[in-house]
C-alpha cells in the first residue's frame, strides 16, 4: 500500500507540472464566474423597475394565452394549469420565487456545466497512459520494482482524484459566485404534488442532480482510460469518448427499435434522465441502469489492465 501511495503521489506531481492542468482549473473557474456576471448584469437591466409580483402576473397572462391556443395537448394543458396555480399561490401568499436571481438558482444553472469537468477529466484519463508511450518514459517507469498493475492503478486513481478535485472546485466556486452576486437569501420553489402545492427542496434536488451526473462522469473516464491504454493514443481516446458523449442520445434513438439497445452503456450512462422520468428508453429502471453500468465498468477495467500488463515495450 505504501508503494502504491508513493506512485499516486508521483503521478499527482507529474500532473501538476503540466501547464494544461492549471489551464483546466482556470477554465472551470472562468466558465462559472463569466456567465454569473452576465446573468447578474442581465437581471439588473431587466428587473430594476419590475417587482416579482408583476412578473408573476405577466406569467399568468402568458400561460392563459397559451391555453387558448389551438392544438394544445392534454399534457401541455395540465402543465400550464399547474404553472398558473403556482403563480396565483405565490401572489395570494406573498411567496416570491427563488428562480430569479438567487444562489440556489445560479448553482442549479452551473450544475448543467458539469460536462466541462467530465471533459477535462477525460482528457487526463486519455493521456495519462498514452503520453508515457509517446514520450518513451514508459520504459523508465517499468524498470521500477513495481508491478504493472500497481502502476496502472496509480494512474487511474490519480485521474479520479483530479476529477473529484475539479468537481469540488466547480461546486465551491459556484457557491461563492452565487453568494457574492445574488446573495445567500433565496425565495421558495413550489411544485404541484397530488393536486396540492408544496414547497420544493431545492438543495436536495441539486445534490441529487450532482449525484446522478456521476454516471456519465465515471463511465466516460473509464472508457477514455481504456482507449488510451489499449491504443496508446490520447487523441483517439478523447475524440471517441467525446463523440459518444455528445452523440450517444442520437445513437440510442437510432437503435431504439432493437432490444439490444437496453444493454448498451450509452443508454444508461446519463442517469439524470431519472430526475424527471424523461427516460431514453421506456421500461428501464435505476437498478437496471446501475447494473448495466457496473458490468461495463468491470469490462473496461479488465481490458485496460490486461492490455497494459501483457504489452511488450520495445521502443
Amino acid at each position: 500500500m505504501a508503494k502504491l501511495l508513493r506512485l499516486i503521489q508521483n503521478e499527482w506531481m507529474k500532473l501538476w507540472h503540466k501547464k494544461g492542468t492549471w489551464a483546466m482549473v482556470a477554465l472551470v473557474i472562468l466558465f462559472i464566474i463569466g456567465p454569473g456576471i452576465m446573468m447578474k448584469y442581465y437581471e439588473t437591466k431587466t428587473t430594476e423597475d419590475i417587482s416579482w409580483q408583476e412578473n408573476e402576473k405577466q406569467a399568468i397572462n402568458n400561460y392563459q394565452d397559451m391555453l387558448k391556443g389551438d392544438g394544445i395537448s392534454e399534457e401541455d394543458k395540465k402543465d400550464l394549469e399547474e404553472k398558473i396555480a403556482i403563480s396565483e399561490y405565490r401572489l395570494e401568499n406573498d411567496v416570491p420565487s427563488q428562480t430569479e436571481g438567487s444562489m440556489a438558482s445560479f448553482m442549479s444553472f452551473t450544475g448543467t456545466l458539469l460536462t466541462l469537468v467530465t471533459l477535462f477529466t477525460v482528457i487526463t484519463a486519455a493521456s495519462i497512459v498514452s503520453s508515457e508511450f509517446s514520450t518513451g518514459t514508459i520504459k523508465m517507469l517499468l524498470t521500477r520494482p513495481m508491478s504493472r498493475a500497481k502502476i496502472l492503478t496509480s494512474k487511474l486513481t490519480t485521474t479520479f482524484i483530479f476529477g473529484l478535485f475539479l468537481f469540488v472546485v466547480h461546486v465551491v466556486v459556484s457557491a461563492l459566485t452565487g453568494f457574492v452576486l445574488f446573495g445567500g437569501v433565496s425565495g421558495v420553489e413550489l411544485e404541484m404534488v397530488n393536486g396540492q402545492i408544496v414547497e420544493k427542496s431545492v438543495w436536495n434536488d441539486l445534490a441529487y442532480h450532482y449525484l446522478l451526473s456521476g454516471g456519465d462522469f465515471v463511465m466516460s473516464i473509464l472508457f477514455a482510460f481504456l482507449v488510451g491504454s489499449v491504443f496508446r493514443s490520447s487523441s483517439l481516446a478523447i475524440g471517441l469518448t467525446m463523440f459518444l458523449s455528445f452523440m450517444g442520445g442520437m445513437i440510442v434513438m437510432l437503435l431504439s427499435r432493437f432490444e439490444i439497445v437496453k444493454y448498451i452503456w450509452l443508454t444508461h450512462s446519463n442517469l439524470t434522465q431519472y430526475e424527471n422520468d424523461n427516460l431514453m428508453i421506456e421500461g428501464i429502471t435505476m437498478p437496471f441502469s446501475l447494473t448495466i453500468l457496473a458490468i461495463y465498468a468491470v469490462i473496461f477495467l479488465v481490458v485496460s489492465y490486461l492490455s497494459f500488463m501483457k504489452r511488450d515495450v520495445t521502443a
